[in-house]
C-alpha cells in the first residue's frame, strides 16, 4: 500500500505501439551498411544543368490521426495492467489504459533527369510526408460501473492522454514543414549512375525520417510521463471519497 494509505487506481497508462517504425529502423540498419561501401564524391550539384531543372513536386507534409476507439467491455483491470507491463506491483489497480500506434510515412521523389553525353544523372529531390497515428486505444476496467464518479475520472484521464498525442501533433507540424524545407530545400544532385542515385535519395530520406521519429517518439512520450504522477492519482482518488 502507498504511504497515504490509497490503492493507486492508475486510470493509467499510454502506450507507444512501433510496427510500422520498426521496419524504418530495420530499413536505415541495411542502408547504413550500404553506405559504408560506397562512395560519393559530394552530389549535391552546382552544375548549371542540374540547377535549371524544375522540381516536379514540392515538399508536403500531412496529418493522419485515427478515430479514437473506446472499449469499455473487453477487459478486466488484471488484463490492463498486463497490457501496461505492471502485473507484479501489487499496489496498483489500473482502471484505464490509453495507446496509441504512431504513423510515419514518407515517399522521397527524386526527380530524377537524365543529362545527355553520358554526363550521367540529376535529382532535385523532394519528400512527401504523413506522421500521426494509425490507432489510438482507450481500455477502461469493464468491472467499474459506468457513470460512477470513479469511472468519470479514469475516463476523463484517459481522453487526456488522447489530447496529449493530438495535440503534439498539431503544435509541431509546422516546425516538422519547417525542418522538412531545411533539408529537401530544393539542393541539386548529380550522379554518375542510376543505382547510385538510387541508394543515394534512399539513406537521404531514411536517415531524416528516423532523426524525425526519435524526436517525435521522445517528446511526445516525455508529455504522457508527466501527466502519470502519483498526485494525479491521489486527485483521482480523493475527487471519489465514497469508491472502493
Amino acid at each position: 500500500m502507498p504511504k497515504d494509505g490509497l490503492v493507486y487506481i492508475d486510470s493509467m497508462g499510454y502506450l507507444m505501439r512501433f510496427v510500422k517504425l520498426r521496419l524504418i529502423c530495420q530499413c536505415l540498419s541495411t542502408s547504413s551498411l550500404l553506405l559504408s561501401g560506397v562512395v560519393f564524391a559530394n552530389p549535391i550539384s552546382t552544375d548549371g544543368e542540374c540547377l535549371n531543372i524544375s522540381p516536379t513536386s514540392s515538399n508536403l507534409v500531412k496529418t493522419s490521426i485515427a478515430t479514437v476507439e473506446v472499449d469499455q467491455s473487453s477487459s478486466t483491470s488484471s488484463d490492463l495492467a498486463d497490457m501496461a507491463g505492471l502485473y507484479n506491483e501489487s499496489d496498483r489497480v489500473i482502471g484505464g489504459l490509453t495507446s496509441a500506434t504512431p504513423l510515419v510515412e514518407y515517399e522521397v521523389d527524386p526527380n530524377y533527369f537524365i543529362l545527355p553525353n553520358q554526363k550521367g544523372l540529376c535529382a532535385r529531390p523532394a519528400l512527401l510526408l504523413t506522421v500521426g497515428y494509425s490507432a489510438i486505444k482507450v481500455s477502461v476496467d469493464r468491472e467499474i460501473p459506468r457513470e460512477s464518479c470513479i469511472y468519470n475520472a479514469i475516463y476523463a484521464h484517459e481522453m487526456h492522454h488522447v489530447s496529449i498525442y493530438k495535440n503534439y501533433i498539431d503544435t509541431h507540424v509546422k516546425q516538422m514543414k519547417q525542418d522538412v524545407d531545411a533539408k529537401f530545400n530544393g539542393s541539386a544532385y548529380h550522379f554518375n549512375s542510376i543505382n547510385e542515385a538510387k541508394q543515394y535519395m534512399e539513406i537521404l530520406g531514411l536517415i531524416f525520417i528516423q532523426k524525425l521519429r526519435d524526436k517525435f517518439l521522445s517528446e511526445v512520450e516525455a508529455e504522457q510521463t508527466a501527466l502519470d504522477t502519483q498526485a494525479e492519482y491521489s486527485r483521482m482518488q480523493l475527487s471519489c471519497p465514497h469508491w472502493h
